[in-house]
């Protein structure tokens, strides 16, 4: 029989998007028990586009329609948990009728992210289908219900602040209190190229770079720019509170998780890894590139006091 084809538009109320750009998910699953259909998810931002295909049914029983899918921890780690829910409303259709129709899911995910750039993760929800609707705690004999599993492959791609285009900040004139030595030694590995789990000379990631700098003075650090989230005492994320040495927090979104790290230096200056190597950028909201981190800057940790 012809396959059936269930084509159904989502947006979504929260996705972390990466420090460097917007995030494109592509995601294939199975929703099993009673719908028994393939899944086909892509996700831009917070847009998502989803079709389920039945193996033998035919259009004549499908669901469309579009709706709301939150997901909520992604991207605050290398490697972690998140959990996703969604609802969305649109049409059911059966061989001998159609209705308007609500479909619920709520479930867990596990992410991989290995580079900056690109992640891969698996998804288990559960799906249930309110023909009527008149809400999933009142569900009728036919409903369609059951567990679905997927994959998925996520890219950051889009628009991140552009260095390359114009010159980079000056160092500070003058370096001062009790971490000065810690900001000497992160200055002087300027220009060392990014390399994801990089911790020494030859290649930094952003926390790799923290990490490296305080640990050259005896100081040792989590690994992760989650992790150091939480090293040292927290500082009031204002500029005026910020010391050289300081540890500044970055979120992919705003308001969202850390998924950057970066070592402020004065002067409304800091020391960072990103794409383009170890370099300095603004955190100022009257310079163009600068805008865009404040926008970002999420808190402040201080270690040495």
């Amino acid at each position: 029989m012809r396959p059936r084809i269930e084509f159904f538009l989502l947006i979504t109320g929260i996705s972390h998007l990466h420090a460097q750009g917007r995030d494109v998910d592509v995601v294939y699953g199975r929703w099993y028990n009673g719908n028994q259909s393939s899944s086909y998810e892509l996700r831009v931002g917070g847009f998502v586009a989803q079709a389920l295909i039945h193996d033998s049914l035919g259009r004549h029983r499908a669901f469309y329609g579009a709706g709301w899918q939150l997901h909520a921890l992604r991207r605050r780690s290398t490697f972690g948990p998140y959990a996703i829910a969604g609802v969305s409303l649109g049409l059911s259709t059966d061989t001998t009728k159609q209705a308007l129709a609500a479909l619920w899911s709520a479930g867990a995910g596990l992410e991989w992210r290995p580079v900056q750039w690109i992640a891969v993760g698996v998804e288990a929800q559960y799906r249930f289908q309110d023909v009527g609707p008149r809400g999933f705690w009142r569900a009728t004999r036919g409903s369609r219900d059951g567990i679905s599993g997927a994959i998925g492959l996520s890219l950051a791609v889009g628009s991140g602040p552009r260095h390359e285009a114009r010159e980079q900040p000056l160092q500070p004139s003058n370096i001062t209190g009790s971490a000065k030595d810690i900001v000497q030694t992160a200055l002087a590995v300027l220009g060392t190229p990014y390399e994801w789990g990089g911790t020494a000379e030859n290649g930094f990631d952003c926390s790799g770079l923290i990490q490296y700098a305080y640990a050259r003075h005896g100081i040792r650090l989590p690994r992760t720019s989650h992790d150091q989230a939480h090293a040292g005492s927290l500082v009031t994320p204002i500029i005026e509170a910020l010391q050289p040495g300081d540890i500044l927090l970055f979120s992919a979104q705003p308001g969202g998780g850390v998924t950057h790290v970066g070592m402020y230096v004065g002067e409304h200056t800091f020391i960072h890894s990103s794409n383009a190597g170890v370099g300095l950028s603004r955190l100022e909201a009257q310079d163009s590139d600068g805008a865009w981190w404040v926008e970002r800057w999420v808190g402040a940790r201080r270690v040495v006091q």
